[in-house]
């Protein structure tokens, strides 16, 4: 009797083995967690299948929108809701999701309670990726959102390392090869043209952390790098002061060097115009106003850099500042190419409820 029933017990044992290794839906299966290098270098063990993220501090949702990963995001910082930033204007649905707190950390207990499977993270440090990590135990992966002329590198490898954690690496090609391809695009077209040949620019109104008039600059701005400009700031860091990563001039500074063409970033337009009507000595004495040689750039800054926008603006300068390299390019439809790279869906200009950024200005008197 006891001989039968092992026996019988041992062959229930030995089909039901052999079923489930031939089917192996019927037996629960889970990948291995892989682990990763962070942008802080920190090892960073995550799941290998990934439903839901959230995106903290500057830039971070941005990229995650990049990455094609928006339907992933399961809660946003609640200044995002607020905003009129070009991702949120691409997605507007992300401004419904569930508060995780406010900007640059979120809030522990909202982040947990909107059950990311990952936490990225910007403009953190090791202990702080550290302490978040430890106090939602949720992998925290740090991630950077540097300025586009400056660390382009670090932008890419962002995109690759996000690629890697959502299994989206093609989509992280594809912006890399597509974001490379214009920059080399903007350089080729201007690269041979003769320092004598090349007109005198200025931008002002650059936003950080804030909006600014037009004493604020960026003697680095990468639209005016992309086409070689020459920005009449650049290599003067002796006779201006910086804030941030751009730079205060004095008024007097702008009327010496009197550039040829001025741009205003959209960010700072009022103020800007608003120094323009109130010191006439700029209008009588710029000749860039004097021609009506002033244009108005989509905002550069926005809770990070605006990458987007830096693309869009540098074609539009290019356009402005050498209309014979850029005649064959309408303005509008690189507008939807550019958007629709970093969107991943067809995005126009109209989208962006811009109505001064890309256009020429006049003072208001």
């Amino acid at each position: 009797m006891h001989y039968r029933l092992l026996h019988s017990s041992v062959l229930l044992i030995i089909v039901f083995s052999f079923i489930c290794c031939n089917n192996p839906g019927r037996a629960e299966q889970s990948d291995p967690d892989i682990v990763v290098t962070d942008m802080l270098g920190r090892k960073v063990t995550v799941p290998a299948n990934i439903d839901k993220v959230v995106a903290l501090r500057a830039g971070a949702l941005r990229l995650l929108v990049y990455m094609d990963a928006a339907d992933m995001i399961a809660g946003v910082e609640e200044n995002e809701k607020r905003s009129s930033r070009p991702y949120l204007l691409a997605f507007p649905e992300l401004m419904k999701l569930p508060s995780v707190g406010p900007q640059m950390g979120g809030d522990p207990e909202l982040i947990v309670a909107a059950q990311p499977d990952v936490i990225f993270i910007s403009y953190s440090t090791v202990g702080e990726a550290d302490a978040l990590q430890q106090k939602t135990g949720i992998p925290v992966v740090a991630i950077d959102c540097p300025d586009l002329q400056v660390n382009s590198n670090g932008l890419f490898d962002s995109f690759s390392l996000i690629g890697k954690i959502l299994h989206k690496e093609n989509r992280a090609d594809s912006l890399i090869k597509g974001i490379s391809s214009m920059i080399e695009e903007l350089n080729t077209r201007t690269s041979s043209i003769k320092p004598e040949d090349k007109p005198g620019v200025y931008v002002g109104g650059v936003a950080y952390s804030g909006a600014h008039g037009i004493a604020s600059t960026h003697g680095a701005f990468a639209p005016f790098l992309f086409v070689n400009a020459n920005n009449v700031v650049s290599g003067k860091q002796n006779i201006v002061s910086s804030h941030v990563k751009g730079t205060n001039i004095d008024i007097e500074q702008l009327l010496l060097w009197n550039p040829d063409i001025i741009f205003i970033d959209e960010s700072g337009y009022s103020l800007a115009l608003q120094d323009i009507n109130n010191q006439p000595a700029l209008k009588k004495s710029l000749d860039a106003i004097r021609s009506n040689q002033l244009y108005c750039l989509l905002p550069y800054n926005n809770y990070a850099t605006n990458y987007e926008f830096v693309l869009l603006n540098a074609w539009f300068a290019g356009k402005i500042i050498y209309p014979q390299q850029f005649e064959d390019i309408d303005i509008e439809t690189k507008a939807s190419e550019v958007l629709t790279l970093f969107f991943n869906k067809p995005v126009s200009l109209s989208q962006m409820k811009s109505a001064l950024g890309l256009r020429k200005i006049t003072p208001v008197h």
